[in-house]
C-alpha cells in the first residue's frame, strides 16, 4: 500500500471516531429540541418574538438548558443518589469498562467525591507499563489497572506492591492519549519518569 493510500485511510478512520461521537450527540440533541419545540409551540405563539431567533426555538434551547440544569440538581439528593447506585450495582456495573470509564470522565470534568486513579508506572515482568492505581489493598498494596492500546478502556487488573508501582506525576488524558496512539508520543510524557 503507498504511503499517500495510508495516509488517506488513516486520516479517514481518524475523522469518523471524531464525528461518530458528535452526530450520536448532535442527533440526540436534535431530538430533544424537536420534541421541546412541538410541546412549547403553544406557549411561543404567545410569547413576544426575538429578532432573528424562531421562538420556538428559543425557548426550546432555555427549556432543555433547565432540564439539564435541574437534573444535575436533582442528582445531588439522596434519593437520585440513590436510584443511581442502584441502577450502577444493578445493570451499568455489568456492562465491561463502565465503572472505569465513569471513574476517568468523572475524574478529567473534576466531579468532587469521584473514584481518583492515579497514574503510574507499573512493573510486569521486564518492563514498565502505564497504569492506574485504582484502589488501595492495605499499606503497600495496591490493585492497578493496566489499560490496554490502543484502547484504554480495556485492559488488565494487577494487584501489585508498593516496590513495583512508580508514581508518576501525568494527566489522565495525556496517558489516554498516548495508549489510543500506540505510545506515539511517550518520549515527552515519560521524559525523566523512566
Amino acid at each position: 500500500m503507498s504511503a499517500a493510500l495510508k495516509s488517506f485511510q488513516e486520516t479517514l478512520v481518524r475523522g469518523i471516531f471524531l464525528l461518530v461521537p458528535l452526530m450520536v450527540f448532535g442527533m440526540l440533541v436534535a431530538k430533544a429540541l424537536g420534541l421541546l419545540r412541538t410541546l412549547l409551540a403553544p406557549l411561543a405563539s404567545r410569547v413576544g418574538e426575538v429578532p432573528g431567533i424562531p421562538m420556538p426555538v428559543l425557548l426550546s434551547i432555555v427549556v432543555l438548558v433547565l432540564i439539564i440544569y435541574a437534573a444535575g440538581l436533582i442528582s445531588k439528593s439522596r434519593g437520585a443518589r440513590g436510584l443511581i447506585g442502584w441502577m450502577e450495582s444493578a445493570v451499568l456495573s455489568r456492562i465491561p469498562g463502565y465503572t472505569y470509564m465513569k471513574g476517568m470522565t468523572e475524574h478529567v470534568a473534576g466531579v468532587e467525591g469521584g473514584p481518583r486513579y492515579e497514574p503510574v508506572l507499573a512493573r510486569i515482568e521486564d518492563a514498565w507499563q502505564l497504569g492506574f492505581i485504582v484502589e488501595t489493598i492495605e499499606a503497600g498494596q495496591y490493585a492497578v489497572y493496566v489499560p490496554g492500546a490502543p484502547n484504554p478502556w480495556s485492559g488488565s487488573v494487577y494487584f501489585m506492591a508498593e516496590d513495583r508501582v512508580k508514581r508518576v506525576d501525568m494527566r489522565l488524558g495525556d496517558v489516554q492519549g498516548c495508549l489510543k496512539r500506540l505510545g506515539i508520543g511517550s518520549a515527552a510524557l515519560l521524559r525523566g519518569k523512566l
